[in-house]
């Protein structure tokens, strides 16, 4: 049996998922500044008259792949929401992957990337910003389900929870990754754990 055919629509939508898959791979290898539109494309199977069609310039790219990665990010939080029923190992479960999501190698680079690049662009820096924003706020509403489902008192507003662990996790990983030696490296993770546990006594 033949395949269908794609519409022109799902044709367009395919080729956009490869540039935009290209485009991470590139800023992470290579960085954003240093990866060119042709680069990207070429890496992609396409022309550059394919990127810009889809694609006004590579800034609107670099946007792009942010969208994907917060999808992503929201995709394995409800996944873990759906398959621990209890509060406790829920929200042990959902800490486990913050700590490893922020020390992911990839996805630091790509951080620094977006965050450097967002320093030196406005239009750039309100987007990185309304990002951050998202993933705290999706993080305090995992929170917040957690004290409800438990029964327990938050010993503070779940959004500023929320923001310190983020902005512990993120300071953190930023040392970690400098960190020549491994065994030390171990101790960043150790002390995030310690901030958890601090934040979140005694549901850890």
């Amino acid at each position: 049996m033949k395949k269908k055919p794609l519409t022109r629509s799902e044709s367009r939508e395919v080729t956009r998922e490869r540039l935009i898959a290209a485009a991470e791979k590139a800023f992470i290898r290579r960085g954003f500044a240093a990866s060119s539109v042709e680069q990207i494309a070429e890496s992609a199977g396409f022309s550059r008259g394919a990127f810009y069609s889809n694609f006004r310039n590579k800034e609107e790219l670099f946007i792009e792949v942010l969208k994907v990665k917060r999808r992503e990010i929201d995709g394995a939080l409800e996944e873990i929401v759906r398959r621990e029923t209890d509060p406790a190992a829920r929200l042990r479960a959902v800490l486990d992957w913050y700590v490893n999501q922020d020390f992911n190698k990839g996805w630091a680079i790509l951080k620094s990337e977006f965050t450097l690049h967002a320093l030196r662009n406005r239009a750039a820096r309100s987007r990185i910003a309304e990002f951050n924003r998202q993933r705290v706020e999706h993080y305090s509403s995992l929170l917040a389900r957690y004290f409800a489902d438990s029964g327990v008192t938050s010993p503070g507003r779940p959004d500023v929870i929320a923001l310190i662990l983020f902005g512990a996790a993120s300071g953190l990983n930023d040392l970690a990754l400098l960190e020549p030696d491994a065994e030390r490296r171990k101790r960043y993770t150790e002390c995030l754990d310690l901030v958890f546990t601090q934040m979140l006594p005694p549901y850890l």
